[in-house]
């Protein structure tokens, strides 16, 4: 495995552009109609527009030769192979580490309504630990955000097991706060509070 797999949320990709580019032509609307009003509207739809960057667009999954990293909203969690203990999709894509359960914002697990549209295929030829008792987990399906990410991580895992490479005194959880993220959001609220108080 020598390059970078970095899965993200279609849907979410998709509705936050959606989203996005509603606010922006409803924010240019009003300060058309009423420079007044675009003053208090202009801030909600900016935290709107942002809240959606941040949740839907920006997390993901990053597979790599050595580690999967987490890419959440308001923190990065890097995660060496050698600290996977076990991999689980029951809600998310979830790495459990000693000490650490790290859930991916960007590999939900599927709904019911996905469920109905699955075909049995996407159940089949799973790496060895997807399996539980002979099933898998809806969350496992390669179809489904979790599903695939949950494929390349255990693929890669299972290479490292089987290769005797997962010494676990090697390599350490890394987590890195979304600094910026936060104090835009911050603002963001701020100036959402200021608009309705003026």
């Amino acid at each position: 495995m020598s390059e970078a797999h970095v899965l993200r949320p279609r849907f979410g990709r998709v509705l936050s552009a959606v989203v996005i580019a509603v606010c922006a032509a409803a924010a240019v609307t009003v300060v058309i109609q009423s420079p007044t009003a675009g003053v208090q509207a202009v801030p909600l739809l900016a935290l709107f527009a942002f809240a959606m960057w941040a949740g839907y667009w920006r997390p993901a999954v990053r597979v790599d030769d050595d580690a999967v990293i987490v890419e959440n909203v308001f923190r990065t969690i890097r995660v060496p192979f050698t600290r996977i203990q076990r991999i689980d999709t029951r809600f998310a894509l979830t790495l459990y580490t000693p000490g650490m359960r790290v859930a991916a914002w960007a590999a939900p697990a599927p709904g019911r309504h996905s469920l109905m549209l699955a075909r049995r295929e996407q159940g089949q030829h799973l790496p060895e630990s997807s399996y539980l008792a002979g099933t898998v987990r809806p969350g496992d399906l390669v179809g489904s955000e979790s599903g695939a990410a949950a494929y390349i991580v255990r693929r890669r895992w299972e290479q490292l097991r089987d290769a005797g490479a997962l010494d676990e005194t090697l390599g350490a959880v890394e987590v890195r706060l979304h600094t910026a993220t936060i104090a835009v959001g911050v603002a963001l609220i701020g100036a959402v509070v200021l608009s309705l108080v003026l």
